[in-house]
């Protein structure tokens, strides 16, 4: 069962910047970037690219739909790399 603190989170996370960006519900491409350069940092390349599958909707924005896709792919990534807990 997911843990609700967790749930909470990451909501509270796309709240917190996209507060910060001047809007409740969406983050710019910017305010994203620089998110994920902060949290996630890689080449310029990945994030661009990162950037470009999560604005799918061509708005410019990222609304809350699009920044779960980024939380889910971060953490299917993580599953695969991380070491395993017993089972």
């Amino acid at each position: 069962q997911p843990d609700p603190n967790s749930i909470s989170t990451i909501i509270s996370v796309f709240h917190k910047h996209a507060k910060e960006d001047g809007d409740c519900s969406n983050l710019s491409q910017r305010k994203m970037k620089e998110f994920i350069q902060r949290e996630f940092p890689h080449d310029p390349q990945t994030i661009d690219k990162i950037l470009q599958f999560l604005e799918w909707d061509g708005d410019r924005e990222i609304d809350f739909n699009e920044f779960l896709l980024l939380v889910f792919r971060v953490a299917k990534a993580c599953y695969w790399y991380l070491p395993k807990g017993p089972c």
